[in-house]
């Protein structure tokens, strides 16, 4: 009866956010194939690499510490790109948002609650929502680099790129969680959306600034941004450390939503 009910909202969800979440995986899919149109050749690296070197330390720290040196460390940037994260974040928002303190905003939870439905399958459901769209936004990224690496000769394997996708999945999952969790503490779709937006902000801002300012630096691994560096995990790999916090912040975030939910009068 669980999976019967939480699949019977997850396509309510598909729903209300399937046109949303096409048109945010095509543009991602286009962007990442685009970036393969402007890579530089593995014979144009050494001035790419130099004209680089020339950037502003805020452009440098806005585009990661870690400089192109190939062709797949600057398709790398391509996956932290302020575009690519604030189409993913859109979909955090939206989704998480509309689960729970959405539903209540356009009167559509007193229908939903007063079928047997549970209160923790709400956030089952809708963290299912967020993590199945961010799959298949990331795939059309991915998708979107295989595509442009097949029709042009870059010397990098688009398999070396599914740990960065894994990655970007892995830190928005991590905020769709968070998401949830304040969209169970709040009533109204509205407040949600401003709160989990300035939550995502403040965290961005913070890893900006500490790759800056020296004497904030250690605030750094304070935003979950800090665990998500594409040209890194491009070279190397996921860190164990990257892999431990995001999917214990998920954790007791989600469990924090449901004794939310559970609590709160509906």
């Amino acid at each position: 009866m669980s999976a019967v009910t939480i699949a019977t909202l997850l396509r309510h969800a598909w729903a209300r956010h399937r046109v949303t979440l096409a048109v945010i995986s095509v543009a991602i899919g286009v962007f990442e194939f685009i970036l393969t149109r402007l890579a530089p050749a593995p014979n144009e690296v050494s001035w790419v690499s130099s004209l680089l070197m020339t950037l502003p330390p805020e452009m440098k720290a806005l585009i990661g510490n870690e400089i192109a040196t190939s062709p797949g460390g600057f398709l790398a940037i391509g996956y932290g790109h302020p575009f690519f994260l604030m189409l993913l974040g859109a979909w955090i928002v939206r989704t998480s948002s509309a689960a729970v303190a959405g539903e209540i905003g356009v009167g559509t939870m007193d229908l939903l609650a007063s079928r047997p439905v549970r209160r923790w399958q709400f956030v089952v459901s809708g963290m299912l929502t967020v993590a199945i769209g961010l799959a298949v936004i990331v795939a059309c990224g991915w998708i979107g680099t295989a595509a442009g690496l097949w029709t042009r000769t870059l010397g990098v394997g688009s398999g070396n790129f599914v740990p960065v996708v894994t990655g970007a999945w892995l830190l928005f999952a991590t905020w769709g969680a968070v998401g949830m969790l304040v969209g169970c503490l709040r009533r109204d779709g509205g407040q949600t959306i401003a709160s989990t937006t300035g939550i995502l902000a403040v965290s961005f801002v913070l890893d900006y600034v500490a790759r800056l300012w020296l004497p904030i630096s250690a605030l750094r691994p304070l935003s979950l941004f800090r665990y998500y560096e594409p040209q890194v995990i491009f070279a190397a790999g996921l860190p164990a450390t990257t892999l431990l916090v995001l999917m214990t912040t998920i954790a007791v975030s989600l469990l924090a939503a449901i004794a939310a939910i559970n609590r709160r009068d509906l």
